[in-house]
């Protein structure tokens, strides 16, 4: 993303470029601002940093803390809000297709220590009945225990946007609650690390598929560059890789064990950055690959959405 987009403020009224396009709701008379990189700093420090280990909990507490801690992020009072992968029912932790609820869980409780006034963890399952996904993947839970509200998305609430210099999309429907200023003071992306038949890989940036609305099929059709579109307007304040197991095969589904590493050799690992592409980068080496290879990233870092050269401002690993 240029300076210039990066800093500026959009305010969302009656007038939204295609508004109304996919039978959407239109915000009328009311204005909201997005919240495209909006004023609060971000006092995380840039880098990355790496945690392996045997305890996901104790590896996301430790990643976090060697970027600054949280209370560098969250502020008393703020809504943060939290998108996991929890899509698919029945694919427990070992399956590696939904985040690991303990990363999920203690991003919650650093928050709330932190002093959020509200969490919120939610994700747009493929399915039109998320209870399964919710309960079966186990951040439901996790997230409620660890003090998250987990609500359903509510599908009344995605707003169709312009995107600012969209390569392919010119606009497209976002959730409310993860774009505007008064509805999210902090969003942070804790996507699984698997294989995917589309995009070649799913990590943070495709992760905002959960965030957005239409028909989803649809972005398949130039997946890579779609993805890069859709960061126009999501803003992701840090991003948390879930690569405690990895899926190397027949993803996003998944389903089988053995598609699934949980070696030290290429998983074990929580990765943690306020720099999506420099995350993502990361994590296509765990497949053997490097960021360039995959379409996704590199259209990202052509964006300005971030350094496809992970180790650029900053790389350090640590272990639990």
């Amino acid at each position: 993303m240029s300076e210039t987009i990066s800093r500026r403020t959009f305010l969302i009224g009656g007038a939204i470029v295609g508004a109304g396009l996919y039978g959407l709701r239109l915000l009328g008379s009311r204005k909201k601002t997005l919240r495209i990189r909006k004023g609060k700093p971000n006092q995380l420090a840039k880098g990355l940093v790496v945690v392996h280990g045997e305890d996901p909990k104790a590896m996301t507490y430790k990643a976090i803390e060697q970027l600054g801690g949280m209370d560098k992020l969250v502020s008393k009072g703020d809504v943060v809000v939290i998108k996991p992968n929890m899509s698919w029912a029945d694919r427990g932790p070992e399956y590696a297709t939904n985040t690991n609820p303990q990363v999920v869980a203690a991003l919650v409780e650093m928050c709330l220590a932190a002093g959020a006034s509200k969490v919120k963890v939610f994700d747009y399952t493929i399915s039109p009945n998320p209870a399964p996904a919710y309960e079966g993947s186990g951040v439901k839970p996790a997230a409620e225990k660890a003090g998250a509200e987990v609500p359903y998305v509510d599908t009344s609430r995605f707003i169709e946007l312009p995107i600012p210099d969209g390569k392919r999309l010119k606009s497209w429907a976002f959730y409310e609650e993860a774009v505007l200023e008064d509805e999210c003071d902090v969003l942070i992306n804790v996507p699984a690390t698997k294989h995917h038949g589309t995009s070649r890989l799913s990590m943070g940036l495709k992760n905002v598929f959960g965030l957005v609305g239409n028909e989803r099929g649809h972005l398949h059709q130039g997946i890579h560059t779609n993805i890069a579109d859709l960061h126009r307007v999501i803003k992701v304040d840090l991003t948390v890789l879930d690569a405690f197991r990895i899926l190397l095969r027949n993803g996003p589904y998944g389903g089988r064990l053995s598609d699934v590493s949980n070696s030290p050799e290429n998983a074990r690992r929580v990765v943690a950055s306020v720099d999506p592409v420099a995350v993502d980068s990361y994590g296509a080496t765990l497949y053997g690959l490097k960021g360039e290879d995959i379409g996704f990233i590199r259209e990202s870092h052509l964006a300005g959405h971030g350094e496809i050269d992970f180790k650029k401002n900053g790389f350090e690993e640590f272990s639990v």
